[in-house]
């Protein structure tokens, strides 16, 4: 998973730069994002339902097979068509990142769930450490560079799944029904699932925080260089910081906290943190404030994946969790494409940065929910 996620943020150095040689406007240039996210959305529910039918193994072969071919075909370009095609093609192959969480969930036992599910956020937090960096790194040599070396570690990860990665789901815990039409209709994957006791809420808790979390980062970076004329290294290192910070709390927190408390009461008080610190990042008065502030949102959101896959994944059988990552993945993608349009709207025509405290109004509203949530 910590090569997936490298793979992904490596192009997040260069990909503005490519598409700026056949277009100047914006909106263009925001596509490679959206164009993405579509993909997730309308491929991760299908995807899971496959690993639910034919096995995890087999379908994070071809899923990562085909986000090294995306990455290729991005790095070839030639035009925009083509860099768009690239772009949607790792779409709907990152049902991958979905499929490792259900394969997580099958080799757990449902009291060790939310523990290994913090892997995950580890490898997110190294990857979006190391990931940009090596883009970087291998953007001096040319633009197209960091997408051609995204797409050897792909299939250095497809290899060593190969040869290394045991099948985690039993024969006898497959869903053994055909596909039909409406397997490949996300938003019936998503409503189905919507509809299993205490999942609705669920869903719309990660709605709401991922909206609110994608929004508020698409903006954060024009928030401080406007407030506090910020330059580049100090919003680098704001990232990096980040990063070190969910890896920290990953490894020595979230771990610790949760069995002790609860995965309802972790979720709840996290978000109700994260609220607080994101309005701490909009009234602070220097620039200094707002790395600490920073380092403290990340810690909330370090509990935020584990608590609510967690929470999940215990309401739903064995043969159905692969869908489940799938319908969780395509939430997330859905709201990474109308987070940053709502904060690009509400910042520009409401006030600067009142994406952080609508966005903590949004937060509050999500952990008063999670609170009325059912035990399992």
């Amino acid at each position: 998973m910590l090569m997936d996620v490298m793979g992904i943020t490596m192009l997040s150095p260069v990909a503005p730069q490519i598409v700026l040689r056949y277009s100047s406007e914006a909106v263009v240039v925001t596509l490679i994002t959206i164009v993405y996210a579509c993909g997730q959305f309308i491929a991760s529910p299908l995807i899971g339902k496959l690993g639910d039918r034919y096995g995890r193994r087999p379908v994070l072969l071809v899923s990562v097979l085909g986000q090294s071919l995306g990455y290729l075909i991005f790095g070839l370009g030639g035009s925009l068509w083509i860099l768009l095609l690239g772009r949607l093609i790792g779409g709907i192959t990152a049902g991958n990142l979905a499929t490792a969480g259900a394969y997580i969930a099958d080799v757990s036992k449902p009291e060790e769930r939310s523990k290994n599910f913090t892997l995950i956020g580890t490898a997110w937090s190294l990857g979006l450490i190391l990931g940009p960096a090596l883009g970087g790194l291998f953007g001096q040599i040319s633009l197209e560079t960091p997408a051609f070396v995204a797409a050897a570690v792909a299939f250095v990860n497809v290899l060593l799944s190969f040869f290394l990665l045991p099948e985690s789901l039993p024969l006898e815990k497959r869903h053994s029904l055909a596909l039909s039409l409406r397997d490949f209709n996300p938003v019936i994957a998503i409503s189905d699932m919507a509809r299993k006791p205490g999942l609705g809420k669920l869903l719309l808790v990660n709605a709401l925080f991922s909206f609110a979390f994608n929004g508020i980062a698409s903006t954060s970076a024009l928030f401080v260089i406007q407030k506090f004329f910020a330059v580049t290294w100090q919003i680098s290192l704001l990232m990096i910081l980040a990063g070190v910070s969910v890896a920290a709390s990953n490894t020595f927190i979230v771990p610790r906290v949760i069995p002790r408390v609860g995965e309802r009461i972790s979720g709840t008080l996290s978000l109700v943190g994260l609220a607080i610190f994101y309005s701490a990042i909009f009234f602070a008065p220097f620039f200094w404030l707002v790395y600490p502030l920073n380092m403290l949102v990340s810690m909330m959101n370090s509990f935020i994946f584990p608590v609510l896959t967690t929470l999940s994944a215990n309401r739903v059988d064995p043969q159905e969790m692969g869908t489940l990552m799938g319908v969780t993945s395509a939430v997330g993608s859905l709201m990474n494409v109308f987070g940053p349009l709502w904060a690009g709207v509400v910042y520009d025509n409401v006030m600067l940065g009142a994406p952080y405290w609508m966005g903590a109004l949004i937060v509050v509203l999500a952990a008063w929910i999670l609170s009325q949530t059912r035990p399992q």
